[in-house]
């Protein structure tokens, strides 16, 4: 019965680690931004997590161009942040063996398609 108890407990300990591990990695992803530049540094953007554009700076040199060519730029750096947010993520799900557990490469799975989705 000794056994049995230690095994059901060592089984315990494991699932309530993993799921520490996989909450603690799950904040950090839910902290991470990503940001990016375009149109030779006159627009940058910044991203949150669900690929929210969180901020936006467009340096007075934009007036010398279209809004068309602005937005573009806009959407430009947001795609890029976005991506930059992706190896952002990845890097910390290697950095922390999350990439290699099944939950952690869930999440990161679900990260990127909600990002590469236009962050809806």
């Amino acid at each position: 019965m000794d056994e049995s108890e230690n095994w059901i407990d060592d089984w315990q300990e494991g699932i309530e680690a993993r799921l520490a591990r996989t909450r603690d990695f799950a904040n950090r992803l839910g902290e991470m931004k990503g940001s990016a530049r375009s149109g030779g540094g006159l627009v940058e953007v910044t991203v949150d997590s669900s690929g929210a554009l969180n901020d936006l700076y467009l340096d007075d040199g934009v007036r010398r161009h279209s809004g068309r060519w602005i937005a573009e730029q806009v959407l430009s750096a947001t795609r890029s942040a976005r991506a930059e947010l992706v190896r952002q993520a990845d890097l910390v799900a290697q950095q922390s063996g999350a990439a290699d557990t099944a939950e952690g490469r869930a999440l990161l799975t679900a990260l990127t398609a909600r990002l590469r989705d236009g962050g809806q």
